[in-house]
């Protein structure tokens, strides 16, 4: 049995927690000058539902490995989930990032979508085409959107 693993890296994952912070310093700047009340408690919720993210998003970016697994007839996704090669429909690929679409889904879920780490880019999309290839997969070059 041939066992494949590559790094990857969550897509977008620095765009948000960039995105993130600018919304939290914006709120929390208005939030300071604003004059007590419903809509001043209601900022502090939504502000403390924002940290709550950008510290998730930290802790993702650095304290997690994700990776993915290519098999001879499976894939074992960043959740370490197994997904048989007759479960797959086919491979999406939009510029570097790579989703795989399973049957019966009109998105492609979140830890089935990924880039490869720069080291390994290059052997890691050759190693998807072999893989689409060898388990008779179509590989479409086109946008995709994720499910959460």
């Amino acid at each position: 049995m041939e066992l494949i693993t590559y790094k990857t890296i969550y897509p977008r994952a620095w765009l948000s927690l960039l995105c993130m912070l600018v919304i939290e310093a914006i709120l929390f700047r208005d939030g300071i000058y604003d004059k007590n009340g419903i809509p001043k408690y209601s900022l502090i919720v939504i502000l403390t539902f924002i940290l709550g993210y950008i510290i998730f998003l930290i802790w993702r970016l650095f304290f997690t490995k994700p990776s993915i697994t290519l098999e001879s007839n499976h894939v074992i996704s960043m959740k370490h989930q197994r997904y048989d090669a007759s479960q797959i429909e086919c491979i999406y690929m939009n510029y570097r990032r790579i989703g795989i679409k399973l049957y019966g889904k009109r998105l492609v879920r979140m830890d089935l979508s990924f880039y490869f780490r720069r080291g390994q880019e290059s052997a890691g999309v050759e190693a998807v085409h072999e893989w689409a290839a060898r388990n008779d997969k179509e590989i479409k070059h086109k946008f995709f959107q994720t499910l959460a």
